[in-house]
């Protein structure tokens, strides 16, 4: 009779675990696909693509570069971004060292990522390697099935800087 129960145990949380499992797909799905706004926006800027680049932002996406210039939409982003390809970014590979994403609504995702940018040069030669590395921030809203940029923040990473939290025991 032990072995019965056991058995009947086992066999209902595999089902529970299942239906768990089941009731989660469009949560999966949908971070997924936040997330892969991130690697189409990266594989566009590896290919120096502002139109493919371009079709991850809504119109009105908002938007502050490692600096703090700050592009109030798409139009503007991209006006400055291909004065930048042309002059300092031509010849740069993005490389995506972590991500994650988490989910604001159904509809509404907070995607953010660790990042390295390779060959970036200044116009005046200056090698930008020092910071080249970063925090990508991106609200990301899916519209009609499709999963855009609705805002965005970089910000570089100061590799001088002390982090206190990486001495903190957890």
């Amino acid at each position: 009779m032990t072995r019965m129960k056991t058995l009947l145990s086992f066999l209902l949380a595999c089902v529970l675990a299942g239906a768990a499992q089941a009731q989660t797909p469009n949560r999966t799905a949908d971070e997924q696909a936040a997330l892969h706004v991130l690697d189409r926006t990266v594989d566009a800027w590896n290919k120096h693509d502002l139109d493919l680049y371009f079709q991850n932002f809504a119109p009105e996406a908002q938007w502050v570069n490692v600096v703090g210039m700050w592009w109030h939409n798409a139009a503007e982003h991209r006006y400055a971004l291909d004065i930048f390809m042309k002059m300092m970014f031509n010849k740069t590979h993005h490389t995506t060292l972590k991500a994650e994403v988490r989910m604001l609504r159904p509809d509404l995702a907070l995607v953010r990522s660790h990042w390295q940018l390779d060959g970036w040069v200044m116009p005046d030669g200056r090698d930008m390697s020092d910071v080249s590395t970063g925090v990508l921030t991106l609200i990301v809203e899916k519209r009609k099935g499709q999963w855009l940029v609705i805002d965005g923040h970089n910000t570089s990473i100061d590799k001088k800087a002390h982090d206190p939290v990486l001495t903190m025991q957890k």
